[in-house]
Parts: C-alpha cells; structure tokens; sequence
C-alpha cells in the first residue's frame, strides 16, 4: 500500500476558490498513518514548502491516527490544500459523526493529547460536520511554525537533521527520566 501511495501521491485537485489540493482514500488500518505523513511530506516539497513540513507530518499524524481509532468506515480521506501566503490546511474526512474533542490532559493518561499538539502547532483548527461524517482540519503557515517552536523553547538548528537529532535526544531525556521514576517507585 505504501509504495502506491507514494508512487502515486494522491489525486491532484483545484478547489472551487482555485487554490490545489491533494487527496487521497486510505484503509483505516494504522499502516496508513505513515502514508498520510508521506503524502503531506511530498505535497509540501512539491510546492516548495519546507518550514511546514514537520508541522504538517505531525498534525497530519494526529488526525489521520483518530480516524484509525474512532472513524465507523474502512476507509477516510486526507486532504492537502494550499492557500495564499503560503497557509496550508491538513484534513482528515471520515464517516464519523463523533465530534472531536479538546480534552483537559492528565498526566497519568497514555493518549488523549493528539488534539492538544494539533491546537497547539496549528494558527486555527476545527471540524465541519457533513450530512455524512464530518472534516476534520487544521492550517499552519510559516510565521505561525516558528512562533510555535520559539514558544516551546525548541532551539532552530541549521539543518532539518541537527533538528531531528535534538528533538531525538529530547525525547531519550523524556524516556529514561521515566523510566527511573517507574524504577524508582517500584
């Protein structure tokens, strides 16, 4: 399924209001996750915009792996779309009526915090209810991406693999921090 997907890079389209937009039909299985982290990945090279490109792969993530969870049809759809100044909307269409929500988060839980990062990465978010399912979307644009990562406190490096490298060792921080308070409280 991958290879296809990539290969093909989903189907090439002009909204009503002229701007492009790339979708694609994925199963609900969470091997398409990946895919629609490709997608966005390749879409977003292909219109050169590369600042949006972690955002997006990330955003994309969360809401391509909620339909995976909750969506009621073997399939959903994800959308690429490409607005003025450089603004792109990442969407997730599902046959689910099921209204996501913004929960309060709790340090004890193991998920419920996709949306959280999803408001958290994107200038705006939201979902359009269909008489069949529902959109769910979120945009990010280039000064929105940097005002995000300079609010985290997440240094910019040079290159996109001195980034992964810290965020990496951020997270090896994060895993072996908790990894001696599990230990440590057994």
């Amino acid at each position: 399924m991958g290879d296809v997907m990539l290969r093909s890079r989903g189907t090439r389209l002009v909204a009503a209001d002229g701007s492009p937009v790339i979708t694609s039909v994925l199963p609900r299985e969470a091997a398409s996750v990946p895919v629609a982290r490709r997608l966005v990945r390749h879409t977003l090279a292909d219109w050169r915009l590369p600042a949006l490109v972690d955002t997006a792969e990330l955003v994309i993530a969360e809401l391509s792996a909620n339909a995976v969870q909750h969506a009621r049809h073997s399939v959903f759809r994800v959308t690429v779309q490409r607005y003025p100044a450089d603004r792109v909307r990442v969407a997730v269409i599902d046959k689910s009526t099921a209204v996501p929500a913004l929960r309060p988060l709790d340090d004890e839980a193991e998920g419920g915090r996709g949306l959280a990062l999803v408001a958290a990465l994107s200038c705006q978010w939201g979902t359009d209810l269909l008489g069949w399912g529902k959109r769910v979307w979120a945009d990010t644009e280039p000064e929105q991406v940097q005002a995000a990562q300079s609010a985290a406190g997440v240094p910019m490096y040079a290159t996109r693999q001195a980034q992964a490298l810290y965020v990496l060792i951020v997270i090896a921080l994060g895993v072996l921090l908790t990894l001696a308070v599990v230990s440590g409280a057994s």
